[in-house]
């Protein structure tokens, strides 16, 4: 049985999961959130678009696989803990990045950064896997 309410709100669901989970990644730094709480959350959003819509509406929503997001997530957190062994310092030092925008906003963005988006990555990709695996073992359209 379709529900038209229903599909019109989830994929506002959808999309105000996303914007939440990235301001929970943004603030992670300095409070509670960051990679994994945001990952979740974000994985929250495309498991109940999924339950309404059906699994291949959500593999062309994401557009690449679970496991090519999974290894982007560990290649950003290779990377983030590797930058800093380059640089001649210890592995994993966080190392930051200023930068001026339009000469008057201050951008600072650094490898813990990196590091949480990888993170972000890897946990939306596993949960999306596992979810998507269950759910065309069960058949779920």
């Amino acid at each position: 049985m379709k529900n038209i309410i229903l599909e019109k709100i989830a994929g506002f669901f959808l999309v105000l999961m996303l914007l939440f989970s990235v301001i929970i990644f943004i603030r992670g730094h300095n409070n509670p959130g960051g990679g994994f709480i945001g990952g979740t959350v974000a994985a929250v959003g495309f498991i109940f678009y999924g339950i309404i819509h059906g699994v291949e509406r959500v593999k062309r929503l994401v557009r690449i696989t679970t496991i090519e997001m999974m290894g982007a997530g560990l290649l950003m957190g290779i990377t983030a803990l590797s930058i800093s062994s380059f640089a001649g310092m210890e592995p994993a030092t966080a190392i930051w990045f200023e930068f001026t925008l339009f000469n008057s906003f201050d951008l600072h963005l650094g490898t813990p950064l990196l590091f949480d988006a990888g993170i972000y990555f890897v946990v939306t990709g596993a949960y999306l896997s596992i979810i998507i695996s269950v759910m065309e073992v069960l058949k779920w359209n």
